[in-house]
């Protein structure tokens, strides 16, 4: 029912910058500041995997996009997610548990308008070391460092969130889904709004995927609608949760809410006529089919849960229109009723009549 691709160890580090809902590209480029600071890195996140006791270089390549030459210094610096929220708090301080392991070909360079530079990250882990560590590389002017928020750039500063994974024995991989629920247990009107909570269990980092299948019933062959979960590819550090909202919004009618002039939110019901196939009511089921790699395998993990569809507004329209309908039907057969029982009445006094 559902294709999940097979992801190597690489592919599993490879969205540390994802785990904390921040989206690049491949070559994300840095918005400028007042003074025209232009800068696009590649790649963005910036992923490698070392082994204890070797040695390794990393490329990062930074190209200015602006009109002058550029004096830069590249540094390390340590970020920290909320375990609660997931958001990032970037620090000004170097990532003690892995600064003096990092060194760089260049700390302070220079380039030209229009050109790329290839900055060589040299990695040596000793043999000791941990799972995973994870830096930001803030990429800077040499003479006006500034504040930088996760890979956006602020006042002439850029951050590349970087991962490094360990290639070694006992890593383990872990997912757990903590919570699955709709925002509510009966709606009028789509959307329905599911809200999916997972942990991870295990040491290292997991990326879940999968599908939230609408379904009138859990043993249905064919789903209603099929919604992916966490589409943007987020990974959960170890020990740590995450809630992913995903939506069901093919429904006919469908409150939507836009955002007015005044800046507030507007929420609206809209009747698309078009898609009045898509009109819901009744019970459904949703089933979460979610899947992450422990390493060796793709580990499918499933949770299901019931919900009403009721429009109950509508279903009130009908019901006094069709209890109109009954009831003028029921007048006007009243008034046949009462003519012809009149009529026959009348052909009776008649007949009496020609009788004497």
């Amino acid at each position: 029912m559902i294709q999940v691709r097979r992801r190597g160890s690489l592919f599993v580090w490879a969205g540390l910058l994802l785990l904390v809902g921040v989206l690049f590209a491949n070559a994300a480029a840095a918005a400028d500041d007042p003074n025209g600071f232009f800068l696009q890195v590649s790649p963005s996140p910036l992923v490698a995997e070392v082994k204890p006791g070797e040695a390794k270089d990393i490329e990062l390549k930074i190209r200015n996009a602006g009109t002058a030459t550029e004096e830069l210094k590249i540094e390390s610096r340590k970020f920290s997610v909320n375990r609660t929220t997931g958001e990032v708090a970037l620090n000004d301080t170097e990532p003690s548990e892995i600064a003096q392991w990092v060194t760089y070909s260049a700390p302070r360079f220079k380039v030209a308008p229009g050109e790329w530079y290839t900055q060589k990250i040299h990695v040596a882990l000793p043999k000791e070391s941990g799972f995973s560590y994870s830096l930001a590389l803030v990429i800077s002017r040499s003479q006006n460092q500034q504040i930088v928020e996760s890979g956006r750039l602020i006042k002439g500063s850029v951050a590349v969130f970087t991962l490094l994974n360990v290639d070694r024995p006992g890593a383990t991989r872990k997912l757990e889904i903590t919570d699955f629920k709709p925002s509510q247990s009966v709606y009028e009107y789509l959307p329905a709004q599911f809200t999916t909570s997972f942990r991870n269990t295990g040491n290292t980092i997991v990326q879940p995927s999968g599908n939230i299948f609408i379904q009138r019933s859990s043993t249905d062959s064919e789903p209603i609608a099929t919604l992916p979960v966490n589409s943007k590819g987020g990974y959960l550090l170890p020990d740590t949760p995450r809630t992913l909202e995903t939506d069901w919004n093919t429904g006919f009618p469908l409150f939507q809410t836009t955002t007015a002039t005044d800046g507030n939110n507007k929420t609206d019901l809209v009747w698309d006529w078009s898609k009045i196939t898509d009109f819901r009511i009744g019970p459904y089921t949703a089933k979460l089919v979610a899947i992450y790699n422990d390493g060796q395998r793709d580990v499918p993990i499933e949770k299901e849960v019931t919900f009403w569809v009721l429009p109950w507004r509508t279903m009130l329209i009908i019901a006094a229109a069709v209890g109109v309908l009954l009831y003028l039907r029921h007048k006007q057969i009243e008034r046949k009723t009462r003519k012809a029982v009149q009529r026959a009445l009348d052909e009776r006094d008649k007949k009496q009549g020609a009788g004497k």
